[in-house]
């Protein structure tokens, strides 16, 4: 497991896949229905007089998918949908027809920067309902700007230093205590994270990254080039939490860190415990700053008992429909009106229908569209 998580062993393996190219091509958009529909729908209140959107769904291409769960709930609430292909050269004409576009992108540098490109036309000029909204995908997977909304809103971040000024930057490795985390802007699951254990290793990084090559990363056509996003080795308690807060539910666990290892995330490592308050709390307040209808906060426990925030996501990897559980029980957290208490509440349920309801709810409904 380590040997496959490190830097060496993952630039080794994408060389591999320039020198070999068809024999990795990434796999087709899956269909899991019967799976999917094992599950009961999430249910949608429709106001009356409301027009209801004709939906482009996009398939996307990860495994487990995402679109399949939003067919089951467009289906399942009588909103209108077709497969909609943004990927062709004709895609905007194929728009022309739609009132909204539902879009997982694949947390690929390639297709976050379609993804970004398009939604300028099909939101911001064409003026439909996307979901992903433009602010949504500048925000995922882009962790220099999830940390830098996060320390403008003043939350409890894990120390972080990001610069795009080389001088800063080698003067900042000199000065600092180690060992200090290295993070690519672009990643998930672990990748593109490393220990930097001295100075020396330290200055070598930077010089790379302001070179005039960059420094490689472990996607096969993606250089660091001019930042750096360096944080602390936090002290903490042996794991960390994921929240993921939709609307005023949440759903979450914790990630233990393995013997010999300082992450927990894309370790395999989930434990079903119940979730604390003020964590829940916590990631709570965050999504409403950043005003998402999704977000996955990750958090570090410091020995001291507070918190740390270290990573968002706006959209996470969900494998099932029990991506929370208490006491062997699926189920979401759901706040109270009073105060910031919550509420475990068993079912079972695709996350990815919950987010797409408050999605359409915040970014059609209350946006009063369809009248």
């Amino acid at each position: 497991m380590r040997l496959s998580r490190s830097r060496r062993y993952l630039l080794a393996k994408n060389l591999a896949k320039r020198l070999l190219p068809g024999s990795f091509a990434w796999r087709p958009a899956a269909d899991d229905r019967a799976v999917v529909e094992a599950v009961e729908p999430v249910r949608m209140a429709w106001p009356a007089g409301v027009r209801k959107p004709l939906v482009g769904l996009v398939p996307d291409r990860d495994h487990p998918p995402y679109w399949t769960k939003y067919r089951h709930f467009l289906e399942a609430n009588g909103i209108p949908w077709e497969l909609y292909d943004v990927h062709r050269s004709d895609w905007r004409q194929r728009a022309a027809r739609l009132d909204a576009v539902v879009w997982r992108p694949l947390s690929f540098p390639s297709e976050l920067e379609e993804c970004r490109r398009k939604l300028v036309v099909l939101e911001g000029v064409m003026g439909l309902f996307c979901y992903p909204s433009l602010r949504e995908a500048l925000l995922y997977e882009d962790k220099l700007l999830q940390t830098e909304l996060l320390q403008h809103h003043g939350f409890p971040v894990a120390e972080t230093f990001i610069s795009h000024d080389e001088q800063e930057a080698l003067a900042y490795v000199e000065r600092c205590e180690y060992p200090l985390v290295w993070k690519v802007g672009c990643g998930s699951g672990s990748l593109g994270v490393e220990l930097v254990r001295d100075v020396r290793a330290a200055r070598r990084a930077v010089r790379q990254v302001f070179g005039h090559a960059g420094r490689a990363t472990y996607w096969p056509y993606l250089r660091q080039k001019d930042y750096v996003y360096l944080q602390r080795l936090e002290p903490n308690l042996g794991y960390d939490l994921r929240v993921i807060v939709i609307g005023d539910l949440a759903l979450g666990y914790y990630r233990d860190v393995p013997e010999g290892e300082f992450r927990a995330s894309g370790m395999h490592t989930e434990r079903f415990d119940r979730v604390p308050d003020d964590a829940l709390s916590l990631a709570h307040r965050v999504a409403r700053a950043v005003a998402v209808p999704q977000l996955a906060v990750d958090m570090l426990r410091a020995p001291d008992g507070s918190l740390r925030i270290i990573e968002l996501s706006s959209f996470p990897r969900v494998d099932g429909p029990f991506e929370c559980q208490l006491d062997g029980d699926p189920g979401v957290y759901r706040r109270q009106a009073a105060g910031d208490r919550w509420v475990f509440v068993p079912m079972v349920v695709w996350s990815q229908q919950l987010a797409l309801r408050q999605a359409l709810r915040d970014g059609w409904l209350a946006a009063g569209r369809g009248r």
